[in-house]
């Protein structure tokens, strides 16, 4: 679960949420959603859906301080049928 992992690693997330440094993680989603402009559209759009959210999400909760847990955070991001 990806959110256990931001969780689990707050400190460091922390750090670059203080040095406006979290947009470095956009890219890393991007690679780990295997979004490729070779892939037919309907797929490439929609991952791209699902991986846009989820960095605006985990940007959201950093901000916030990360005040919902890693669970709390996945049942939230799962309710809203991402």
């Amino acid at each position: 679960m990806i959110f256990k992992h931001f969780e689990q690693q707050k400190d460091f997330y922390r750090l670059l949420n203080e040095r406006h440094l979290i947009y470095l993680l956009k890219d890393a989603i991007l690679d780990l959603m295997e979004l490729k402009p070779d892939l037919p559209k309907g797929e490439a759009y929609a991952k791209a859906f699902v991986a846009y959210s989820l960095y605006g999400w985990i940007e959201v909760w950093f901000q916030r301080g990360m005040q919902e847990s890693a669970q709390e955070m996945a049942d939230l991001f799962q309710s809203q049928g991402l």
